[in-house]
């Protein structure tokens, strides 16, 4: 329960202790008024007694306990039964105790995070047109003049012939513009990939009358190990791949936002084991050797279940294919079988994932890498209803494996565990909740909504140039694609799209450029970036894992997150949010969750409190009830004629007075107490209060 945002728990407590006081205080003074007022004038010498000590502040605990268990007891002698003075001397005994008792309510403190007020902001957090450009800026590269690199626009494409019986997909109507317009971008919302831009942007300086961009695709050095959100992008790697959101603000701990309809783009991983596997001695000098696992539990998958059946089967082909590559007569006893041939991969001591070949008994025939990986391919678009065929489709599937340091019985060994694994990428609208905790790790909640996916593919460019013997030249550049998703109710919830062929195209691309270009060719470039990169574009950061010389886990597990890793890599290197349209769109309430330090309590705790507040509140009532008849006034007098009971006892009764012994209060010839026998008259009321009677005239 949370009690104060403002106030500390130890200015919390001290406002209370000293209410607390001001009760305590304000209760025991009324108390002492109502005894006052209940002071019988008839008693015994044991009540008289037991009164002058509470009014005349002397040790009055043991006397008032031993009153108050004698009257329960009804073993008395005051003429009448003193009720009202019983209550009151016993509230005057509990009330301390009640008072103690208080501690025990503050017990329920504790310093809490609550939510702090709601604010408005918008997506990247783009809020004036200066932060605009400048977001539009971080996607160039550095230096470029944003009038100067062109943007386009499609909404149809229609096939047209090309050449030598090519078809090319043309756009019908080109809109063409440049990235220091802001207005170009209007009516784009984040369920459209234009919205998106690719990074490193810049225009193509070269001769000829192509007006085109060049911009870059690929991860950055590093793999993305941890959820992040940067410039209106959420990317969150998994275990089986990674999630990207478009349109997100830049959230600050403790808050979260809620978009109800948002573009995500998602990329599926499974990889699942081949059973065979590279080894050497760590000062072996030569290429080592493979073994074959042929019983056991070899076959790890990691993954989503829908990819299971088409990596199966392709592991299965492939390892129907490696079976004339291994002696059937070196089987031992742990079920594995030595290669003919020994390893044809570099082993490292370093923890790296690798891509691996497969072997071939013609060392000048074509090796069955690709037909493998594109039988794989093609089961695995049929199965997710991709459309097949054309040109420049990209791969789904490659050949993978994780390297490093492991030990054998006792020795040391370096190895490369061989997989095969897949990718998958799917565009789908969703509702989105992204959070931010306090320890600043950002978290996705995506739940994909029903929606129409409109593509548009503009192939068009093929820069053409003239070189020796009057040859011409053509080039590809990246074509234009867009994605762009309308909420129906009654359309799939999910699209999984083409992968584009990346093997055209270096790290760094020419083309029009738009965010589609980056989402179609994100999973082959990501195989891609390992597998037929040139030596020099290889980036050690994607390739080596954290374990570095100490043991690897090579298990599917481990390399399905690492393609996750480097997916998250490639789309904070290749992709961004444009700034002018993150500008035009509705703003963005961010929710606070947490992060403002308050006071809080438990509420049973406060059981502690119950005693004294109700005793305060039932002594305020009775004084309340007794201001008609004046009790509570006057009572001063009554205070001053106690005190000496005692001596006077001690007088009166030498030695221990008998039970039925009662004093009186007498006013003449001066206030006195009175010794009164059974057979003497009392004069005055005999039953009414020491008040009453001094009060009234003699």
């Amino acid at each position: 329960m949370i009690i104060s945002s403002l106030l500390s728990i130890g200015q919390i407590t001290f406002i209370l202790r000293v209410a607390i006081q001001i009760l305590t205080y304000a209760g025991l003074a009324i108390i002492g008024i109502l005894i006052l007022g209940s002071a019988p004038r008839v008693a015994s010498i044991s009540t008289h007694d037991t009164l002058n000590r509470i009014i005349g502040a002397s040790s009055a605990t043991k006397s008032t306990i031993k009153w108050i268990f004698t009257r329960i007891r009804r073993n008395q002698t005051d003429p009448t039964p003193p009720t009202h003075l019983l209550l009151i001397l016993f509230l005057s005994l509990s009330y301390t105790i009640f008072t103690s008792l208080s501690d025990i309510g503050f017990l329920g403190f504790y310093a809490c995070s609550v939510p702090g007020p709601n604010t408005i902001d918008s997506p990247a957090s783009i809020n004036s047109v200066d932060a605009a450009q400048s977001l539009v800026l971080a996607n160039m590269i550095n230096g470029t003049d944003l009038s100067k690199v062109k943007t386009y626009r499609c909404n149809s494409s229609s096939l047209v012939p090309f050449v030598n019986e090519v078809f090319s997909h043309n756009c019908t109507a080109w809109r063409n513009g440049t990235y220091a317009d802001r207005e170009f971008f209007s009516g784009l919302n984040i369920t459209d990939t234009d919205a998106l831009m690719p990074r490193q942007l810049a225009r193509l300086l070269k001769t000829g009358d192509s007006d085109i961009n060049t911009f870059y695709l690929g991860p950055t050095t590093h793999r993305l190990r941890t959820p992040v959100i940067e410039k209106g992008l959420a990317i969150e790697p998994h275990a089986t791949g990674f999630s990207m959101v478009v349109g997100v603000p830049q959230l600050q701990p403790n808050t979260k936002v809620e978009l109800a309809q948002t573009m995500a783009v998602e990329m599926d991983v499974g990889c699942m084991s081949l059973g065979i596997f590279d080894s050497r001695l760590m000062f072996d000098t030569e290429l080592g050797q493979e073994f074959m696992r042929t019983n056991g539990t070899w076959r790890q998958y990691t993954g989503p279940d829908y990819m299971r059946d088409v990596l199966g089967k392709t592991v299965d082909n492939i390892r129907t294919y490696f079976q004339p590559f291994f002696n059937s007569s070196s089987l031992d006893a742990k079920g594995l079988l030595k290669s003919i041939n020994g390893s044809n991969i570099i082993l490292s001591g370093v923890a790296n994932v690798a891509t691996h070949r497969l072997p071939t008994s013609d060392p000048f025939a074509s090796r069955p890498d690709s037909d493998f990986m594109g039988n794989c391919t093609e089961a695995l678009q049929r199965q997710l209803s991709i459309p097949q065929g054309g040109r420049d489709v990209g791969s789904m599937c490659s050949l993978l494996g994780i390297g490093g340091t492991h030990s054998v019985d006792g020795a040391v060994l370096h190895g490369l565990e061989r997989m095969v694994c897949a990718t998958a990428t799917r565009v789908s609208m969703v509702a989105a909740t992204i959070q931010v905790d306090a320890a600043r790790n950002m978290s996705l909640d995506l739940t994909r909504l029903p929606s129409d996916l409109t593509y548009v593919l503009a192939d068009y460019y093929w820069d053409t140039r003239n070189v020796r013997n009057d040859t011409t030249e053509f080039s590809p550049f990246v074509p234009y694609e867009r994605y762009t998703l309308t909420y129906n109710h009654i359309s799939p919830t999910t699209h999984f799209i083409r992968p584009r062929n990346a093997h055209l195209f270096s790290n760094v691309v020419y083309g029009r450029g738009s965010g589609g270009n980056v989402i179609s060719l994100m999973g082959d470039v990501i195989f891609d970036s390992i597998a037929h990169a040139d030596e020099r574009q290889k980036f050690a950061g994607l390739m080596l894992l954290d374990e570095g010389f100490e043991y690897v886990n090579t298990t599917t597990t481990a390399l399905a997150r690492w393609v996750g890793q480097v997916g998250g890599s490639y789309i904070i290197g290749s992709l961004g949010y444009n700034g002018w349209a993150a500008l035009q769109s509705a703003p963005i309430e961010v929710f606070s969750t947490g992060g403002r330090m308050s006071s809080c309590y438990k509420p049973y705790y406060a059981l502690g409190f119950v005693p004294l507040v109700f005793s305060t509140i039932g002594v305020m009532f009775w004084a309340f009830l007794l201001l008609p008849s004046g009790s509570l006034f006057g009572t001063q007098m009554v205070k001053a004629v106690y005190g000496g009971v005692r001596p006077y006892a001690a007088a009166i009764c030498p030695g221990a007075p008998p039970k039925d012994t009662l004093l009186a209060w007498e006013s003449s010839p001066q206030c006195h107490l009175q010794l009164i026998s059974k057979s003497y008259p009392v004069t005055g009321d005999a039953h009414g209060t020491a008040l009453e009677y001094l009060r009234s005239p003699p």
